[in-house]
């Protein structure tokens, strides 16, 4: 079964043959920003270039940054992955130099993974570097630049990092580390988030700070693919498929054909099966979506979809959440909602009558996928289940 909300490895990771190339193919010259929403496969698509890279004598350490607050403690958990990483400890000129600078860590080392030491160790880390993280920080990447080996940062959820850090020590933060990846020539950075990045820096030193990125967009399944899946699903579990059961699976979930919506239905469908012992047919399926899916019992599903613009759009005193969820209401009832009438509720929302901060909040709508902006048909959601959901529970127009 696809795993519903873990990241998917081995023989779960489907299908991201195309996202992969593009990460690695950009990492020969550029560090890599990878763009997709919660549940959509984005941590599952990041650890595999960090298997693809150890084949090809590359060392590549992976962090998640989602409660880092400060730039002291994103410096300590890339320095505690430097010190547990296998590759690094076996490069005696990286490891020795590493010992130097940190003088508390000295022979212990060995001990990394000792649950109590690393504990130690990341408060020390992150005491030494309070004195000024910016020079330690200098003393660090000096040692890698210094080495022969290429290095590979992979970095999950680091636009919540920055939002979660003072605004201040945001700007000098982002700073900072966009100079690090300009003088840094063996050192290259895989960056990914489940919030569009580029509203949390807009305030916080402009898109200037990360437009060095190189840029890789993760969608849902092509439709091939996910009848593929399915099936796959099926056979596993010996449950009877035919391509009419495939297609409408996928009538209910709508393009885009996204991994988490597919793995939601397969997990409902299963435990269907189970609880009536029922025979799995295209009836079965349109109930199980309706009264199952779209029902109470289904509302944890997407809830943080409502949730996240609660913690994320705080703009204008308040007024870009309620502008959000506004535009969103009419775009739920409508095949395409005309965007000359979404500033018009913007304007009402908000009192603010400013269209290019106004077409802000569509991008930021939309590189959070939430909708879609045809410019010449208007605005539509994303996901068609999520759009269904959404029309139920958010839908009402007072």
């Amino acid at each position: 079964m696809l795993p519903v909300g873990n990241p998917a490895i081995g023989d779960d990771f489907i299908d991201r043959e195309k996202e992969i190339e593009q990460i690695l193919l950009a990492l020969k010259r550029d560090s890599v920003l990878l763009i997709a929403p919660r549940r959509f496969g984005k941590t599952s698509i990041m650890r595999r270039p960090e298997k693809e890279l150890l084949s090809q004598d590359g060392i590549s350490v992976f962090i998640e940054v989602e409660d880092v607050y400060s730039p002291q403690r994103f410096l300590t958990e890339m320095v505690m992955a430097l010190f547990e990483n296998e590759r690094i400890r076996k490069k005696t000129e990286i490891s020795s130099a590493l010992k130097r600078s940190f003088r508390w860590v000295r022979e212990n080392i060995e001990e990394v993974g000792i649950y109590v030491f690393k504990a130690k160790l990341r408060s020390n880390i992150e005491t030494d570097l309070k004195e000024d993280w910016m020079e330690k920080s200098r003393q660090i990447f000096e040692i890698i630049n210094d080495s022969e080996s290429d290095i590979y940062f992979i970095v999950d959820e680091f636009p919540i990092a920055i939002k979660n850090m003072d605004i201040a020590d945001a700007e000098k933060f982002l700073h900072w580390f966009r100079k690090l990846r300009q003088v840094s020539e063996n050192l290259r950075f895989v960056v990914g988030g489940s919030v569009s990045i580029d509203r949390v820096v807009r305030d916080i030193g402009g898109v200037a700070v990360i437009n060095d990125f190189k840029r890789v967009w993760v969608g849902g399944f092509q439709k091939e693919v996910a009848l593929e899946v399915i099936e796959k699903i099926f056979t596993g579990k010996e449950w009877q498929y035919t391509k009419s059961i495939g297609d409408e699976i996928l009538d209910c979930i709508g393009e885009a054909y996204i991994p988490y919506f597919i793995a939601i239905m397969l997990s409902a469908i299963e435990e269907e099966h189970i609880l009536r012992n029922a025979e799995i047919n295209e009836e079965l399926i349109k109930d199980i979506y309706n009264f199952r899916i779209l029902g109470n019992e289904g509302k944890h599903y997407f809830e943080h979809y409502s949730h996240r613009l609660r913690i994320f759009y705080t703009g204008m005193a308040g007024m870009e959440e309620k502008a959000a969820r506004a535009i969103l209401r009419r775009v739920s009832i409508e095949d395409y909602y005309p965007i000359d009438l979404a500033f018009g509720i913007f304007k009402q929302e908000t009192g603010v009558d400013d269209y290019e901060t106004f077409m802000d909040l569509i991008a930021d709508l939309s590189n959070d996928f939430y909708i879609e902006h045809d410019p010449e048909k208007g605005l539509k959601f994303y996901s068609k289940m999520l759009r269904d959901w959404w029309r139920l529970y958010h839908g009402y127009i007072e």
